[in-house]
């Protein structure tokens, strides 16, 4: 009920706002080195969480010279399309020159994309120039009543240099059957490497933008692009109703305090790794966020709490900020399983 979301503010563990990792950490690659390899393309597949190039192909400098299979691990579609990137931009039999960070296991010809260069044009796939929609974005819109697309303001450690997957440094406040999860924790079983959308916090903190909008004056809708996740939020309701249905996203309510917007969350089911890497969620969590519209209308503020007293020995707060992208329209994004799992095992050979 409204009146226990306004209070939940007693003995709270903060978390450092930072961005959650998209799908998984970089740190396998050396990001300080380069290497480049010259070839023919053989496969270009255009999935999500990756798209994948594998050029058959050899590494420019090096004491060998035969060719060999080289797979190239690229961002997620949406990422690529910012940079101009379309299903169409490679095709087999391309003769290029692949740019990008190896490896750090020098047995894996298995490189993290930065630019391919075909025909004497430069094609970045990180790093470089933006274009598409992010080249026609409106600097001088404002939200006045918190509708619009929003993207997380980055800080840190983007790409996971120093965040191994296989390693889990534990920042969450846990009962014990939480620190029996965390002293088991077994990085393969990622719930995202299934494709399983992410629950909050995840999601609020992902490299990715959000659309709010409010089809009407009884709720807003919340629509992800990644995983094309979509949230309800009830304005009409006080309290979460004995008939909602339980979901990995829970049943939101919310309402609005001058320029406040407050969301609580409760009905959840069980979700892996739903509190953080490595500690699940259970049906007793609940959640509340507050986002703050900047005066000027082109900034959000977040602070987001959450209580699981199954798993989590005292309440937890996450804040993140999030930036307005005017006229960026969210892209398509479905989760291929196979793909999900590919950067365990390319490159290998």
């Amino acid at each position: 009920m409204r009146t226990a979301a306004a209070v939940v503010v007693v003995s709270l563990t903060v978390i450092c706002a930072r961005p959650a990792l998209a799908h998984h950490s970089r740190a396998n690659f050396d990001l300080d080195t380069v290497v480049e390899i010259e070839g023919v393309v053989t496969e270009f597949s255009w999935r999500n969480p990756h798209a994948f190039v594998v050029i058959e192909g050899t590494q420019r400098g090096a004491a060998k010279t035969e060719a060999a299979p080289w797979t190239f691990e690229l961002n997620s579609t949406p990422v690529l399309a910012r940079f101009g990137w379309t299903p169409q931009t490679l095709h087999e039999g391309d003769r290029v020159v692949a740019r990008g960070n190896p490896d750090r296991n020098g047995d894996r010809h298995f490189v993290y994309a930065n630019v391919f260069a075909r025909d004497g044009k430069d094609i970045w796939a990180w790093g470089g120039p933006q274009q598409g929609q992010s080249r026609t974005l409106d600097a001088s819109a404002k939200s006045t009543d918190f509708t619009g697309v929003w993207r997380i303001q980055f800080q840190g450690d983007v790409l996971g240099r120093n965040r191994p997957d296989d390693v889990l440094v534990n920042t969450l406040p846990v009962t014990p059957k939480g620190q029996a999860q965390v002293d088991a924790f077994d990085p393969d079983k990622n719930p995202e490497w299934d494709c399983e959308p992410q629950s909050m916090p995840a999601i609020l903190g992902l490299p990715y933008p959000f659309e709010l909008t409010r089809p009407s004056a009884d709720r807003i809708v919340l629509r992800y692009e990644v995983n094309e996740v979509e949230r309800i939020v009830h304005l009409d309701q006080q309290s979460h109703p004995a008939s909602a249905k339980p979901s990995p996203l829970g049943h939101s309510i919310g309402w609005f305090e001058g320029n406040v917007l407050m969301i609580e969350t409760s009905k959840f089911t069980r979700v892996r790794w739903g509190n953080g890497p490595g500690v699940d969620a259970g049906p007793q969590k609940t959640t509340v966020e507050r986002y703050r519209l900047a005066d000027d209308g082109k900034s959000l503020a977040m602070t987001f709490t959450m209580t699981d007293p199954e798993y989590l020995s005292k309440p937890v707060t996450v804040e993140h900020k999030y930036s307005l992208n005017a006229g960026y329209k969210l892209q398509e994004y479905v989760c291929d399983p196979a793909t999900s799992r590919r950067h365990l095992t390319a490159g290998k050979h």
